[in-house]
């Protein structure tokens, strides 16, 4: 999906990351509606490899599964910004479901000298917007939280009951992370209106946070 707005290089990357059971086109409504809000971004939803539209084997550990998981969309993401010259600075990750179990991990980096994650080397992108999102497992005592993390569930959402995201977030919060809650009233297990406005408001408020406001020209 290319920048809308008119430009040679794009000045970010958004990478989508649908749920267990979606494809990449069923997700894209989803994804041009935030790329409305950023114009100037290059956006590239990735499909979930296995039969069924799976992330992970159904009978694999969750945690190994989403970690495994998490190391291949790390190098495919690397090799978009290699080839469209961006860093992870310029890198957002919105996911859903189980991709966005699986975008928490990419999230979750070993502090140095510990093994393990899919940050161990560098971190793949600087802001992850999660919606109904569970932890895969427990933060262990190793690691650091790499990127700004933003989770927004459903209170209707009856396939990942809010109790979970919220455990994440508590979890993370705990863990030192830079992360966020949102609590959407009356929404189930989608990503509604609603759900793209306050995603991406999150989203701008991380992106523009600590720019500071040029001073209007004074006439003389």
């Amino acid at each position: 999906m290319p920048p809308i707005a008119k430009r040679h290089q794009p000045n970010r990357l958004l990478v989508f990351l649908p749920g267990d059971g979606a494809c990449a086109e069923s997700f894209s409504p989803v994804a041009i509606a935030w790329q409305l809000k950023f114009p100037g971004a290059l956006g590239v939803i990735l499909q979930p490899p296995l039969r069924g539209n799976a992330w992970w084997p159904s009978n694999s550990e969750t945690r190994s599964g989403a970690r495994n998981a998490a190391r291949a969309v790390a190098q495919q993401i690397r090799s978009l910004q290699s080839l469209w010259h961006l860093l992870p600075s310029q890198t957002a990750v919105i996911a859903f479901a189980q991709g966005a179990m699986l975008a928490l991990e990419l999230a979750r980096a070993p502090r140095s000298g510990a093994e393990g994650g899919p940050g161990a080397e560098t971190r793949t992108c600087a802001l992850v917007v999660a919606y109904a999102a569970r932890l895969a497992g427990p933060i262990l005592v190793h690691e650091s939280i790499s990127c700004t993390i933003h989770l927004i569930h459903g209170d209707l959402d009856h396939r990942v009951p809010y109790v979970f995201g919220q455990q994440a977030y508590r979890s993370l919060k705990a863990a030192g992370a830079d992360v966020t809650w949102d609590l959407l009233a009356d929404a189930a297990h989608t990503i509604g209106q609603e759900g793209v406005i306050v995603g991406t408001t999150r989203a701008m408020q991380s992106i523009f946070r600590g720019r500071s406001r040029q001073a209007p020209p004074t006439l003389h």
